[in-house]
């Protein structure tokens, strides 16, 4: 079977990570969720309990390197895993500098910073 290497089209490989990960959104309830990988441009996570939106804009705090981040993100996909749980696709806005540096040190050696 034919592979369609054009289907990825991430510019940052994702790395796998066991972390919980809180959300806050504006005007509801903080929530905790479990994310699976790490880029340095998004996270990927599932939440139970969330009703979360594709569009939405979020504050996601991550514990990396035993410092706890603060990213704002867009939620670009949302899966229904189940009635109650969902996975979520988040890219990252405006990262600070200090923030990258985190990341950066929190991904793996040989992985590619600027992948252009």
């Amino acid at each position: 079977m034919k592979t369609d290497q054009s289907f990825d089209r991430r510019k940052y490989p994702r790395v796998m990570t066991e972390s919980v990960v809180s959300i806050e959104r504006v005007s509801k309830p903080r929530g905790l969720a479990h994310a699976l990988d790490l880029s340095m441009t998004g996270v990927r996570f599932q939440c139970v309990g969330l009703d979360l939106n594709p569009g939405e804009i979020v504050r996601v705090q991550l514990n990396l390197c035993d410092t706890t981040v603060s990213v704002v993100g867009t939620l670009v996909r949302v899966t229904e895993l189940d009635p109650f749980s969902q996975e979520v696709a988040l890219t990252f806005l405006d990262v600070d500098p200090e923030t990258q540096r985190i990341l950066s040190e929190a991904l793996p050696d040989g992985y590619e910073i600027d992948a252009s």
